[in-house]
């Protein structure tokens, strides 16, 4: 039963390396004294920076030009967590380049168009930068400003794994 396990495994990885990937996830955890939200405005006057902490699931369709962020764990700033004040998992991605997938949400209200959310997401090396600005509440006049600037890394137990698979690869078909 054993082999059989890593027999399905390797079939697996193999047909993984001989066929490029048109969907990719990968979880991504904020390198907290590299990630901030800065606030203007709103109940503390301003600005307040605040440190991010936690991680994102993030799928990328190449083919398909289009990415995703998915199940969004960060820490709260105010009472609300970034993925809520950012609407990160409410954004529709579009890979600009290799390089960059802009997260754009546009106001359903013409007359506010500040409501309308941008967050860029740029690759460099082994990490992955965001930024954005938007108001929270989305459609409130007097809400306050939110500056996302943070950098993460794909989490420690994905690299693991891509590197066990690579050894299975390696040791089994080579």
């Amino acid at each position: 039963m054993k082999r059989t396990i890593l027999m399905a495994l390797v079939l697996a990885l193999v047909g993984c390396a001989t066929a490029p990937a048109a969907i990719v996830t990968t979880t991504y955890e904020f390198i907290p004294d590299q990630s901030t939200v800065v606030v203007y405005g709103g109940w503390g006057g301003g600005p307040s920076t605040f440190y991010v902490e936690g991680q994102f699931q993030l799928t990328v369709d190449y083919d398909a030009g289009s990415a995703s962020f998915d199940q969004v764990n960060t820490n709260d700033i105010w009472g609300d967590s970034v993925a809520d004040i950012f609407y990160m998992t409410e954004l529709d991605g579009t890979v600009v380049s290799d390089s960059r997938i802009d997260f754009l949400s546009e106001s359903a209200d013409p007359s506010w168009p500040y409501a309308n959310i941008l967050l860029e997401l740029t690759f460099r090396d082994d990490s992955v930068h965001l930024t954005s600005i938007t108001y929270y509440p989305r459609y409130a006049p007097d809400a306050p400003a939110y500056v996302l600037d943070a950098t993460a890394v794909p989490e420690p137990m994905t690299i693991l794994l891509f590197g066990l698979g690579g050894l299975v690869l390696r040791k089994h078909v080579f």
